[in-house]
């Protein structure tokens, strides 16, 4: 026979952790929505800085430390990923694609931001170089900008050729992929590349004049650009861990309730099978006497 007090004990239990992961939820929609926001205030401006660029290297054809390419494969990778996990397969995708590249190169520097990354990297054996915590939260221009600038510097060293950058692409609300992308040395056809506001292929079509120079103005730019591209992968990695952990809870508070409604019908089979051997236990003591 079933026990009564158990099954509801089972059923508290399981409606209170349902009342948790819905919670989860909607924290996680919230999230989500702010970081879209975010992302899409952010655009305009880098948006113009690349066009400003695309016409300064147009009009100029000037070469530049973070746009030639060097001779070596040295290669460093700016792994993104979150500081927490119940996110569904978010941290594995993305984790998973960095190390499934890292293995067809000889040499190579992780830099990890999130918890997780860098867990990630320390369980396989694997050095980093440099961890940026606590970052991917809530992450500002300011954030980027400092991990921008630290990353610069080691490449001005000519400590590794190459830079990439492992993060979760939304392209959507609802469409997300891990994605990789090559961060410097810069490739003239990305920065040129896209129909923006200036034309049809996101150049000025006039003439320029630059103060004090064009590499002053362009040395600048390349900055703020490679800031807005790190502040970009950031904000989507973020929106994108919020959008899988809405629909892992949205999963889990689904499962719960079908969960309770099994554990209801068995309740009241229960109480059904206590009522029926209650009523022959009378029945049975009446004839007896």
């Amino acid at each position: 026979m079933l026990n009564i007090v158990d099954i509801k004990n089972r059923i508290k239990s399981i409606e209170d952790t349902a009342k948790i992961t819905k919670a989860m939820q909607l924290i996680s929609v919230a999230k989500m929505n702010k970081a879209l926001v975010k992302y899409e205030n952010n655009q305009a401006y880098f948006k113009k800085v690349k066009d400003t660029i695309s016409s300064i290297l147009t009009q100029s054809n000037l070469s530049h430390r973070y746009i030639d390419k060097r001779a070596g494969e040295r290669t460093a990778f700016i792994v993104i990923a979150s500081d927490k996990g119940m996110a569904g397969d978010f941290n594995s995708q993305v984790l998973n694609l960095a190390y499934s590249h890292m293995g067809k190169l000889k040499e190579t520097y992780v830099f990890t931001i999130g918890i997780m990354a860098r867990d990630f990297f320390v369980s396989k054996g694997i050095n980093i170089d440099i961890e940026f915590l606590h970052t991917t939260q809530n992450p500002t221009m300011s954030d980027a900008a400092k991990i921008t600038y630290d990353i610069l510097e080691l490449y001005d060293k000519n400590l590794f050729d190459k830079i990439f950058v492992v993060y979760t692409e939304k392209t959507s609300v609802v469409k997300q992929y891990p994605n990789i992308m090559q961060l410097l040395p810069l490739r003239k056809d990305v920065i040129s590349g896209g129909e923006t506001d200036n034309g049809k292929d996101g150049i000025f079509k006039g003439g320029f004049f630059f103060e004090p120079d064009e590499q002053s103005v362009l040395d600048v730019l390349i900055t703020e650009y490679l800031t807005g591209v790190l502040y970009s992968t950031l904000i989507q990695s973020v929106a994108a861990e919020h959008f899988k952990r809405m629909t892992t809870m949205q999963q889990a508070t689904a499962n719960a309730k079908e969960m309770v409604d099994d554990l209801k019908i068995k309740y009241n089979r229960a109480r059904q099978e206590n009522i029926t051997t209650s009523i022959l236990e009378i029945v049975n003591n009446n004839g007896l006497q």
